[in-house]
């Protein structure tokens, strides 16, 4: 009986300034930076497409503070130019030297990956021939669910969207995958993990969105361009750690694309180095939750799998599905009801996970050799989602992350009453893309500013408004969370210790548009 594989990671639960100088790898963040390089072309005109050109700010370690490491040895294995920051394998003494430097602001372990498996369901029975139909063949059941073939009827393919998965290894050879390289549609793959592994779970979370084998699978998006990057080592021997997973999706944004999937989950260390704990599900605590929120501040989609936890004593959600701007994917049966295993809310802050949900029962995937077969799990439901906002994105390319997440809520089968079992409900790709369509851009606005669009809190914006206003910021539950004294002209305010995630402000006056605010940490 197959199982699915659910990768899930951890951090040390106990305070940094507690930690013995064992050796290990870390992260070591900096405060002496340097401007990165700008963006590739597709990259900045994404950013400058969904208004979020500016709300990113890429920043190298300086010069100085790489020379001052290499001094105590210390040789990069990672650079993240989100976090400011880069990891490194540390000695003992290295460690205590690297913690005493002046521009170090934390050092923190780097997490682990380890395997969890789920366990052996009866939803893994054999596929009845209901499930099969038309050219859809026995991926039928998981399009109908969330009308995505509906959606494909209706010309809604994936053309000109960029795809791209953070997972184990791929198979573009695969008869599922294989018209995305003889299409020119496949961008680049690359890895930041070993590729001496013979797990394959890229492959099939890939095809849930990507396929095209009539009579087999059929993905929502099959006529998308492909990025692809091998981030984690599945074997229970070794230990993959989620640097590779920022890495990753640094290079995704940096290459242009549009959309990512990421079916993993991080919440558990190997035993001894401590754990996560439910209380750091909130959306600021996990580096991999702080990497989805930039990303999403540069205008980069970010789907993840919710976690296969739900029937464990874990229960919860998983890092980075917990972050707020991270479109976090439930699994459902096919009756719509949510499947046993999948992982469930709240947000240690008390937000509503999953987002939405989507068929992780019997969904048909592609196997190593060319074969095919049913499995579970939010890693199978994640994809399918995935495909779903590469449709979105086809009818509007101009849609930021967050207005992406609204248009997949507002149209799922529970909008008016969501839970924390299946979130906003079970998507409707049609009912997402008709209203996608139906929507237009909004117009410029010239009449008020804020600047800059990314923050950290406590810090300080510019706004800039040409009659008296005061300014409303709201989450991303549409709860009022700070409120700006009425002022005019540019003038700097303060933004209040908020969680880290992505806020709307807006005039009380009501005659303007709202504009988007990135905090980070």
């Amino acid at each position: 009986m197959r199982r699915v594989l659910f990768l899930v990671l951890v951090f040390a639960a106990f305070p940094l300034a507690a930690q013995p100088a064992e050796p290990g790898r870390y992260w070591i963040v900096v405060s002496e930076t340097v401007d990165a390089p700008p963006p590739a072309a597709r990259a900045a005109a994404r950013r400058a497409l969904r208004g979020t050109a500016g709300s990113g700010r890429d920043r190298a370690v300086a010069p100085s503070a790489r020379a001052e490491l290499a001094r105590l040895g210390v040789v990069p294995a990672v650079e993240s130019r989100w976090l400011g920051a880069l990891s490194a394998d540390l000695t003992a003494a290295q460690l205590e030297a690297v913690r005493d430097l002046p521009f170090v602001r934390e050092v923190r372990p780097v997490g682990r990956l380890v395997e969890a498996r789920m366990p052996p369901s009866p939803l893994e029975a054999a596929p009845t021939p209901s499930l099969v139909r038309l050219d859809y063949g026995a991926s039928a059941a998981q399009l109908a669910l969330v009308r995505a073939d509906a959606a494909i009827e209706a010309g809604y393919t994936g053309v000109g969207v960029r795809v791209g998965f953070l997972d184990t290894l791929f198979d573009f050879d695969h008869p599922a995958l294989a018209d995305v390289a003889a299409d020119g549609r496949l961008v680049a793959v690359t890895a930041f993990s070993p590729l001496t592994q013979a797990n394959y779970h890229g492959l099939s979370v890939s095809s849930v969105t990507l396929g095209h084998a009539e009579g087999e699978v059929i993905g929502p998006a099959f006529d998308a361009e492909v990025l692809a990057a091998t981030t984690e080592f599945a074997p229970t021997e070794t230990h993959a750690e989620e640097d590779a997973l920022v890495a990753g999706l640094e290079w995704m944004e940096a290459n242009g694309a549009d959309v990512v999937n990421i079916s993993l989950g991080y919440s558990t260390f190997d035993p001894g180095e401590g754990d996560y704990a439910p209380s750091d599900m909130d959306g600021e605590t996990a580096i991999v939750t702080r990497a989805v929120d930039r990303a999403a501040a540069r205008g980069l989609v970010v789907v993840v799998a919710a976690g296969n936890e739900g029937g464990g004593p874990w229960q919860i959600i998983t890092a980075p599905a917990d972050a707020d701007s991270a479109i976090a994917v439930g699994a459902v049966g096919q009756n719509g009801l949510r499947a046993g295993f999948s992982s469930v809310g709240p947000t240690a802050d008390g937000r509503i996970k999953p987002d939405v949900s989507a068929l992780g029962a019997l969904v048909r995937i592609a196997t190593p050799g060319g074969g095919y077969a049913f499995s579970n799990g939010t890693s199978f439901a994640a994809p399918m989602v995935t495909g779903v906002v590469a449709q979105i994105l086809q009818a509007r390319p101009d849609l930021d992350p967050i207005e992406v997440r609204d248009l997949l809520r507002s149209t799922a089968s529970q909008a008016t009453a969501p839970d924390n079992q299946v979130g906003w409900g079970v998507v409707d790709a049609l009912a997402a893309v008709e209203l996608a369509v139906a929507t237009e851009p909004g117009p410029a606005q010239s009449d008020w500013r804020l600047y800059p669009s990314t923050v950290r809190p406590g810090g300080r914006v510019l706004v800039e408004t040409a009659t008296p206003t005061a300014l409303d910021v709201f989450d991303g539950l549409g709860r009022r969370v700070a409120r700006w004294p009425e002022g005019v002209g540019r003038r700097p305010v303060a933004v209040p210790a908020l969680p880290a995630g992505i806020y709307l402000v807006r005039p009380t006056d009501g005659g303007h548009a709202a504009l988007r605010l990135a905090v980070v940490r």
